[in-house]
């Protein structure tokens, strides 16, 4: 046998198993309960979610935040932030829009330059820019620090695992569920997980860039953000 084909034949045999893996680790969870992907038909890549895919050129999603996560003048209570993604080529200039309703509503706009590939910030911009926009980064795209890399959307999917003292704490896909937004009525997979006696839990369509809808708690059972989708326009 060729050496070339001995590496095709391996590649192959680890490929499997490493499919293999994913599908045992996913059913222990409790993962393959209804429709849809199983032990017997094995997720694929078309379960996969990757954040930022789907970003058309001059697409627009607004939301809902309310988030603690900032600078005490930066925090954002009651406050609608809207992005529209313009394509740089091999990067995405956002402009945001941020109307905070803790500070009488004043509107904030901000231009920033962001990689395509986990939605990171490519290019220097100032203090105040960055001050305005932690909270945005620490709510609506702070899935960037869970999605690091394609995701399952299958129920049971271990996507992150948080450590708290002693304890493992897994961040998963528990349920399949519909969702009604002020943006529409949306399939959304429920990611969970439970610090104390608070359960954080983010929505997430397959077919949009970011989550739909989120609440997370602190350590101390404190809301640290929440946000909803209000509208979108591609």
């Amino acid at each position: 046998m060729s050496p070339k084909r001995t590496i095709f034949i391996a590649t192959g045999i680890f490929a499997g198993i490493g499919i293999l893996v994913s599908v045992v680790i996913i059913a222990i969870n409790g993962g393959f309960s209804g429709a849809g992907p199983s032990i017997f038909n094995p997720p694929t890549s078309k379960d996969l979610w990757t954040l930022g895919s789907n970003i058309a050129d001059g697409m627009n999603l607004t939301y809902s935040v309310t988030s603690s996560t900032g600078e005490a003048k930066a925090n954002l209570i009651d406050s609608i932030v809207s992005m529209r993604f313009h394509n740089m080529g091999d990067k995405w200039n956002i402009n945001f829009k941020i109307q905070n309703g803790s500070n009488n509503n004043n509107v904030s706009e901000i231009h920033a330059s962001f990689s395509k590939n986990q939605l990171l910030i490519t290019d220097p911009i100032t203090e105040q820019d960055n001050k305005f926009l932690q909270p945005v980064e620490a709510s609506v795209l702070a899935i960037r620090d869970i999605a690091r890399e394609p995701k399952y959307l299958v129920v049971g999917a271990i996507w992150d695992t948080i450590f708290t003292g002693s304890n493992t704490i897994d961040k998963k896909i528990e349920s399949k569920d519909t969702i009604s937004t002020p943006a529409g009525k949306y399939d959304v997979y429920s990611l969970q997980y439970k610090v104390g006696n608070s359960v954080s839990t983010i929505y997430i369509n397959k077919d949009l860039p970011l989550p739909i809808k989120a609440q997370v708690y602190g350590d101390n059972g404190k809301l640290l953000y929440e946000y909803e989708l209000q509208s979108i326009s591609r």
